[in-house]
């Protein structure tokens, strides 16, 4: 899965906001500071995918010379106009794909809403909705603007994922997962670091913060049978405190990150396992390694699938 952001600029005399995921179109992104054909850099105001994943919609941008006005749609009909060059509806010209967006809220994602200011002739886009304080379709708020809808659902800017790394300790037959790879010390392959761990692989991504429809992914460990454990359901063990142990002799750690419980685009299955003999549980987006993701059954290496853990964001 791949994401850009979407800068947002600001040309005074034209009264024209643009949107681009290119910063060297204007080659600023510094707050306040003008940059080429006139154009101030405000924010970045969102993201768009860069690939058309299955569910997801192209965002058309256009261009009106008349009313020097920006226009963006996930709607082709609004112009009729998909090729760059193509003269559309009202005076729009097409200029090509700004990127690829939902229509249909997914996990993490936020509404990017649409405006128009009548005597600006000038379309807004925002994933703040206070900045023109309403939401109320025809109806006009701040600044003159009108709210008209929503262009579709994205990432917001500060949407982040961090590399998940495995590692494996031969004698506690243990299998170890963090984002922190100062933990161990290394990432290296087959390279042994702190505590005896061993580094294997960085298999997924996992989300940073807990945007809405995501949920924390709680580590434990066992000291009795050096088993780490993760699960997104707190009442498995029963404490969230640090330091505390609950359930089963688990003593909570602390939040690996953040995954949907949800399918979403671009996002892998994160399939838990776990192994009688060794007493550990395994954790992998590759169900080929045990070769089954039917629940109570026993696959490669003694493994028996417990259930999925979530959705992660693919390496």
């Amino acid at each position: 899965m791949s994401v850009a952001v979407v800068h947002r600029y600001w040309k005074a005399d034209t009264h024209d906001h643009f949107y681009t995921t290119n910063v060297g179109e204007i080659g600023t992104t510094t707050p306040g500071q003008t940059g080429n054909h006139g154009y101030q850099f405000e924010s970045s105001s969102f993201t768009v995918f860069n690939q058309p994943l299955h569910g997801l919609v192209p965002v058309y941008r256009y261009w009106h010379a008349g009313n020097n006005d920006h226009f963006y749609t996930a709607n082709a009909g609004e112009i009729g106009a998909v090729n760059p060059g193509q003269s559309g509806n009202h005076g729009y010209v097409c200029e090509g794909i700004l990127g690829y967006i939902s229509q249909h809220e997914f996990a993490g994602s936020v509404p990017v809403y649409r405006y128009w200011h009548e005597g600006n002739k000038d379309h807004f886009y925002t994933t703040n909705a206070g900045e023109i304080g309403t939401t109320t379709p025809g109806q006009t708020g701040n600044h003159g603007y009108k709210y008209e809808g929503i262009l579709g659902f994205a990432y917001p800017t500060d949407h982040h994922v961090n590399l998940v790394h495995r590692y494996w300790h031969e004698g506690n037959k243990d299998h170890f997962y963090t984002t922190n790879a100062g933990e161990i010390g290394t990432t290296s392959p087959g390279q042994t670091g702190n505590h005896g761990y061993k580094f294997e692989s960085s298999p997924f991504h996992i989300f940073t913060h807990q945007h809405p429809g995501l949920v924390p992914v709680y580590r434990y460990y066992k000291d009795a049978s050096h088993d780490h454990f993760y699960t997104t359901n707190a009442g498995e063990i029963g404490t969230t405190t640090p330091g505390q142990t609950g359930n089963h002799g688990y003593k909570f750690e602390s939040i690996l990150g953040y995954v949907s419980p949800n399918e979403f685009y671009g996002g892998l299955p994160l399939y838990r396992y776990w192994h009688e003999g060794s007493q550990d549980h395994f954790y992998t987006t590759n169900a080929g390694e045990i070769g089954t993701t039917t629940p109570g059954h026993t696959g490669n290496h003694g493994y028996k699938f417990e259930g999925i853990v979530g959705y992660v964001v693919h390496h």
